[in-house]
This record gives structure tokens, sequence and C-alpha cells, in this order.
């Protein structure tokens, strides 16, 4: 949708055969400085790609800021859609806008590297027309604060900078730096716009191509710089984990087959643990002080554990005892949603992201697991060791 109020700019940089071209569809909400530094290093790149190229920013800021987008866009002469405010609704008007076969999507808060553009598009020119999609990286860079360090610890940055290096083919990449085919995108009918605003939509796209005998190369040599200062607070990260776990739900109903049961987790484990207690305050066979002393020393010993086991040399241990944290927040998301909607057993069950989970989450799955004997271990010793002081007390 384009807003009959605002002009339409675009310009083409010229090079290259008609064959090599590439539609470039940003979305984004002002973010003026963001917008500039990725606009630039765009146009950097551009001058020796030798492509045909075209930049389409989706916007649905107001008023001063919508027209200072217009200035900026103007000055770097990309077209501006305006008035479309859910992300996946964003880039499917950027596609129906587009020119070219080849669609790039990046986010507003990243930069590319030089060379980015020319590997996309020469992955992509030499893979089958069932190849749909190329993911290239996204390399976090800034200052890393501790609520990143938190975020970095537990590998939610994975699919961004680690899947291009790991596999050349992918089931889904972050949409902060995917090419795509026109036609195959068009296909599956683009994002879905009917999931909530919570995120998982280039999740959803990836399944669904996959569905369709389509796949998804990478192009490690397509590197994107993705500003820190966006996952930089704890207010940020709280309200994207929370959102995530939310998309988890969703996720889940539109993808059964990639729905396992998962291994127990802390929030789980205590859940249980606190049910027993209550039965045994109830039976008078342990004390309430005790029952929160078994509770605290679960909690803590699977913490210290876990951090233990997933320190690295030269990482601290800090930043891993509030790892948990992260997933606990998505799992109670997720649980919240679940319950909110009448579907418990999804509390328990966990999207397969991958086809090759556990290799890339052994680390987590090691961690978690030692935690939870750790914890277990040590809160049947405490109620054990308050029954024996009570009996002794008698």
């Amino acid at each position: 949708m384009r807003s009959s109020r605002i002009p339409v700019y675009r310009d083409l940089y010229w090079g290259g055969s008609m064959t090599d071209s590439l539609s470039i569809v940003i979305p984004t909400n002002g973010r003026h400085e963001l917008v500039t530094a990725l606009l630039d290093s765009i146009h950097t790149d551009a001058k020796n790609a030798d492509l045909n190229i075209e930049v389409i920013l989706v916007d649905d800021s107001n008023g001063t800021v919508a027209d200072q987008m217009m200035q900026i866009a103007a000055a770097h002469n990309a077209t501006v859609i305006h008035g479309v405010s859910q992300v996946g609704e964003k880039r499917n008007a950027g596609v129906m806008k587009a020119n070219h076969d080849l669609i790039l999507f990046l986010d507003s808060d990243v930069k590319i590297r030089p060379g980015t553009l020319r590997a996309h598009v020469n992955r992509l020119s030499r893979e089958p027309e069932n190849v749909a999609g190329c993911l290239g990286k996204v390399i976090f860079v800034g200052q890393p604060t501790y609520a990143w360090q938190v975020i970095e610890s537990m590998q939610l940055p994975l699919p961004f900078s680690e899947y291009p290096e790991l596999a050349d083919y992918v089931t889904w990449g972050p949409t902060a730096n995917l090419c795509v085919r026109r036609k195959q995108f068009l296909q599956v009918r683009g994002f879905d716009t009917t999931l909530p605003r919570y995120g998982g939509e280039d999740v959803d796209l990836g399944f669904r191509l996959n569905n369709q005998g389509l796949r998804i190369a990478t192009a490690p040599d397509a590197v994107a710089e993705h500003a820190i200062e966006t996952w930089g607070t704890w207010y940020q990260n709280l309200r994207r984990l929370w959102s995530f776990g939310l998309a988890d739900y969703y996720l889940l109903i539109r993808h059964p087959d990639r729905c396992f049961y998962d291994f127990p987790t802390g929030p789980m484990l205590w859940l249980v643990q606190t049910l027993v207690l209550l039965v045994l305050i109830a039976r008078q066979s342990i004390t309430p002080i005790a029952a929160v002393c078994a509770i605290g020393v679960s909690v803590a010993a699977y913490h210290l554990v876990y951090a233990l086991i997933k320190r690295e040399a030269g990482s601290r241990l800090r930043v891993h005892l509030l790892g948990p944290f992260v997933f606990w927040i998505m799992d109670f998301a997720k649980a919240f949603e679940s319950l909110r909607h009448g579907r418990p057993a999804f509390v328990f069950q966990r999207i397969k992201f991958h086809d090759d989970s556990i290799a890339l989450d052994w680390k987590e799955i090691a961690a978690s697991a030692w935690g939870i004997t750790a914890s277990s271990i040590l809160y049947l010793a405490v109620i054990l060791l308050a029954k024996i002081l009570a009996n002794h007390v008698g």
C-alpha cells in the first residue's frame, strides 16, 4: 500500500546484464540514522557489484518522521512505500512493488559489507529453480552490554551468524539478510500476515518453502553487520524473548509435523517439585521452611552446574548464570499462550527449528541435562536431611 500524500522515488544502479538484477526490500519504522547507514553501505557495495539494483523502503512512520524518511530515501535514490505496519506485510508489499526476480530482505538495523550483493546473486544463479532463497551471514557489532552477552551465550544469534557457516542449505533463515526468488516466494504466498505480531514469520516462511520441496541455500560471503544497540538492553530483550515465546505457540499450531515433546526444563521440574512439597507439607512430613530451602537449593544448583558446563575459556561465569532465564522467559510466554487458548499439551512441546538440532544445540542440551540432574539430587538430599533432622529433634 502506498500513501497518496507521499510521492515515490525510484532510481536504479545500472550495470551488468539484465539477468543480474536485485530488488532490496527494507521494512522500517523511522530509525533515520540506522537506515541512512544501511543505504550508504548498499550504495558502496552497489558501485562494484555490476548489478541492476533497486531499493524499496517500507515505512509506517508518520508526520515529520515520515517526511524525514522520504528525504533520506530521495537522497539515496530509493523507493518509499508508506502505510503498512505489520513486518510480514511490509515485506510482502515490497515484493509486490519490486521489478526484479531476486528479492533481498534486509533489516533496517544492519549494514552490508562489500561483496554481499554479488554473493547473493552468484549463489542463486548457480542453483536450480527448486532453491528458492539464499541466507547470508549476520555479524553483531558494537559495544557488547551484559544483557547482550547473556543473549549471545544462549546461542540465540546462532541462526544469524552460524547457519551460513555450518551448512550449504538450511531449513529457514532470519530475514535480516535473506534473498529469495520472487516466483517461489509468491508460490507459497509470501509471509503469513495472519500470524500475530510476535515474530516467527521467517521461520514459518522457511517451513512452508520446505514443505513445497523448495530449499534455502547459504552464502557465508554475503555479510551484514547488525547493530548490537537494538539488542543491548534488558528491556529490549525481555520484550523480544516474550514475543519469541508467544510466536512459538503459533508455530506449533501451523507446523505440527515439526513438534516434539521437550526434555524437561527447569521450570517444569520446579513445578513438579513444588507440588510434591505441598503434599508433604499437608501431611506434615516436612516444614514450610525446609520446603523453601529445597526449592532454593534446587534452583541454585541448576544455575551453577549449568553455568559451569557452559563456561568456556575466556567467558565469564556470571554471564552463564543468567543464561537459563532466556529460554524460561520464552517457555513461560509459550505456556501462557497455550493455556490461554486451552492447549496445555503445547506447554511441553517445542518446535524443531533445524533438521540437525542436536548437533547444533548439544552444548545447551548437555548443560541443561547436567543442571536438571544436580537440581534433582540436591532437592532430594535437602528433603531427606530435613526429615532426618525432624526425626532426631522429635
